[in-house]
This record gives structure tokens, sequence and C-alpha cells, in this order.
């Protein structure tokens, strides 16, 4: 699964590399206009890789499992978040060097007057700093995600719909036939992603809708929804994987929230989400009722320990509500009867709140599992560890062995807390490679 994983993410990568470069390469090989300056040829061509790149964002922002797989999601998604501000610049630089070359190029910035293909381009620059700027300060502005989502997506459709019109109404870089057939091609694949992303796949949901058969409340303010999926349907997964969750909506609503699923991969007849009260969407989960209808999409992810099959000793690290995938990680690998050496190092703020501390006891005697509570506010006369977990608590419990090839390590907690764990492995001489997170930051 690991070099078909690595051979997808290389093939992936290069197509992706050629689809953004391929404008300039028709570009280039198109026949040469006398007289025409370099920098106006640049400036073009920067422009068309950024609005490849835009076209582009609708399929890595699709959840394709195909491409998401050798990557992960959470990746894919900061990716897109990164590769889409790279592209803004791209496609700035395309008025600026058309300034540098030509001053007479500034009466252009009045949108009013200047001529009809300029009107469009400069509406596509208008609409992308917008979408550019709402998706960096959306939460200091305290834009709520399923607002900012819906808005986000129509926004950038717009955008690439006026950039498309101005390359198409200029015609200078588009004039031949073969090279119009280019951009209907890129268009054609943008409105293919819009469609399936925004009717397609939703519909498909509505038709496939999940049972809920149990609400449970859990220590540290968590409440598990067990569902059951659609009649004769079963569900697959490899454990530590998330779902995106629709409750009191539709699919179309996007209104959907990421959750990782905790129960085991090998129950195929429910699955078990396990919520933490930390919002407006989390507080009602429950208000669920057995016998409500609710969506799932999925599974997502890349953070599992099937896909290292290979690995001899496992070390586990949830933080907080962060245990969720590693409850569906060691719920597995008990039924599984998998009794490879486990070490997990649970940190939480106060032993009271430890979610699933009941279970977890359970599954140190189902489990060749040694398990650490590293808890930030201990209560009186606590005999473990206390305070952050650090390098000087990893060496403590970790021999010098477990340090080498032979180990995977899985982190899930609060960003803050994933940042300083991180840190502490590599200390404790943990390679990047082996150190495998979930984060669900996705905008």
């Amino acid at each position: 699964m690991k070099t078909k994983n690595l051979l997808s993410g290389f093939f992936f990568a290069c197509l992706y590399t050629f689809l953004i470069l391929f404008p300039v390469i028709i570009l280039l090989l198109g026949p040469k206009f006398s007289g025409r300056p370099s920098l106006l040829d640049l400036s073009v061509s920067l422009a068309f890789v950024g609005l490849a790149i835009m076209a582009l964002q609708f399929v890595n922002s699709g959840r394709l499992k195909f491409f998401n797989a050798p990557f992960g999601t959470d990746l894919v998604y900061h990716f897109h978040r990164q590769i889409g501000i790279a592209a803004f610049f791209l496609v700035f630089a395309h008025p600026i060097l058309l300034f540098i070359l030509d001053s007479r190029y500034l009466r252009y910035l009045n949108i009013f007057t200047s001529p009809l293909p300029v009107k469009f381009g400069s509406l596509a620059v208008l609409f992308l700093v917008l979408v550019v700027w709402l998706a960096e300060y959306r939460q200091k502005l305290k834009i709520p995600y399923w607002f900012w989502k819906f808005w986000h997506g129509i926004i950038a459709t717009v955008m690439v719909s006026m950039a498309l019109i101005h390359i198409f109404l200029t015609g200078n870089y588009v004039s031949q036939s073969w090279k119009k057939e280019l951009w209907i091609g890129y268009s054609a694949l943008f409105i293919a992603m819009l469609i399936y992303t925004r009717v397609i796949y939703p519909l498909r949901l509505t038709r496939n809708p999940f049972i809920v058969s149990e609400v449970k409340k859990e220590r540290g303010d968590v409440w598990t929804i067990t569902l059951n999926p659609p009649v004769g349907k079963e569900v697959h997964f490899h454990p530590g994987q998330f779902g995106w969750l629709t409750a009191w909506k539709t699919p179309f609503s996007d209104s959907e929230h990421p959750f990782s699923i905790a129960s085991s991969a090998e129950q195929t007849g429910t699955l078990q989400m396990s919520i933490k009260n930390l919002g407006p969407f989390t507080e009602k989960i429950q208000n669920l009722k057995a016998g409500s209808q609710v969506y799932v999409d999925g599974p997502y992810g890349s953070f599992s320990i099937d896909r290292y099959p290979e690995a001899k000793n496992l070390v586990l690290i949830p933080g907080g509500i962060g245990v969720t995938p590693i409850m569906s990680i060691l719920r597995t690998l008990a039924d599984r009867g998998d009794q490879r050496p486990i070490k997990v190092f649970y940190a939480y703020q106060t032993w009271d709140a430890v979610t699933f501390r009941e279970e977890m006891e359970e599954l140190r005697q189902r489990l060749n599992m040694e398990l650490v509570y590293v808890i930030e506010r201990p209560p009186e006369n606590w005999q473990g560890e206390s305070g952050f977990l650090n390098s000087a608590i990893l060496k403590k419990y970790l021999p010098e062995d477990w340090l080498g090839a032979e180990t995977e390590v899985f982190l899930c907690g609060p960003t803050p807390m994933m940042n300083a764990v991180e840190k502490a492995l590599h200390q404790t001489g943990f390679s990047e490679k082996k150190v495998h997170t979930e984060r669900y930051s996705f905008a």
C-alpha cells in the first residue's frame, strides 16, 4: 500500500504540474509576433498559470478519493489554500507588469471607461482579491464556516468565469482555434467539477442517509453518536479516518462538519463519531434523537495504521478530543487480535474529564499496550505524569530500539499541543517521516 501511495502521489503531482504549465507551453509553441515585448509575454504567461491553478482548485477541493488518498485530505486542503495564495500573486502580477511595460495601461484602472474585455479582467482580479481575503480572515471576522464556504464557492466560480471571458474576448493569445479549444477544455473541467461537487455528489448523499440509533454522553463534555448505514449497506473505512457529518439539513446546504470515526473498522454494521461540545453545531449534537436522519460523506484521510502494515511498534498520542481516531485504531486492533507492542501517551487537562477512561483500561487488557496518562492539572496525590507531554516523558517510556524504522507514531489533538509534541518527538529521536498527524483546519 505504501509503494502504491507513493507512485499515485508522484503521478498526480506530475499531472498537476503539467496541467498548470500546459497553457504556457502552448503559448510558447504558437507563432511569434514580431515586436511583441517579452515582458508582455511574461505577464500573460503568469496570468495563464494563475488561472490554470484557479480552475484546478475545483479538483483539489472536490474530495475526490482517488486524488486525496496518496496525500491525505488535510494535506490536500492545506495545499489548496497555499496554492490559491500563489495563484493570487501570479494573476495580480499580470496587470502590474503591464503597467510597468506601458503607463498607458493605467487608464484601464477606470473600470467604467475601459473596454469590455478589460472590464471582465478587472472584475476577475477584484473577485480574486475578495476570495483570498475572506479565506485568510474568515475566523477574525467571525464568519460562520457554512456561510463562508457557500460564498467562497460562488465567488470563486464567478472569478474564474470572468477570467475565462476576459481571455476569449481579448483574443490575442487564443486567436488560433486549437488554443481556444485548450481553454474550452479547461472551462469544461471547471464546469464539470462544479456540477459534480455542487449537484451530483450531494444528490448521491441524499439517497444514502444514515439513521441515528443512539446518542451517549461521555466524559469531557463529549457525545458519541451511533449511526446505522443505509439498509443493505455496510460501513467500510480504515481506522483513524474521518467523515463529514451533516445533521438537520441536506447535503446541499454546505453545513457539514468533519469528525473522526471512533468505532472499530471491523464493525461494519454501525459507525460511531464522538464529538466534543466546542461550538454552535457541536453543542446541538446531544439533541439528536434515535431515528433522526443524518448524512455522512466519507471516509477520508490518511491517518491510519493500515497504511503502515510493516510497523512492528506503534506509538499513539491523543490530546483531548484527538483521542477519537486513536480509539478507532485501538478498537480495531483489539477486534483484529493484533498484539503488536503499543505505547499510548494520553494528554488531557484534568483527570475527571479524560474521555473513554474506563474503556482505555479494558483495551489495555486486550492489547499489548502500555498506557501513560499526562494530566495538565492533576488531582491531589496524583502518581502519574503531569504537566505537558515533552521529550523527557517520551524518553522515560520509549526504549532506544523504538526510535528506529520499525516504529510509527500517530498524533492527534489541539494544534498547539500537536506542534509542541511534534517538536518533542523530533528531540526524542523520531524522524519526521515517522510522525503522522491529523489536523482539521480546512479553512
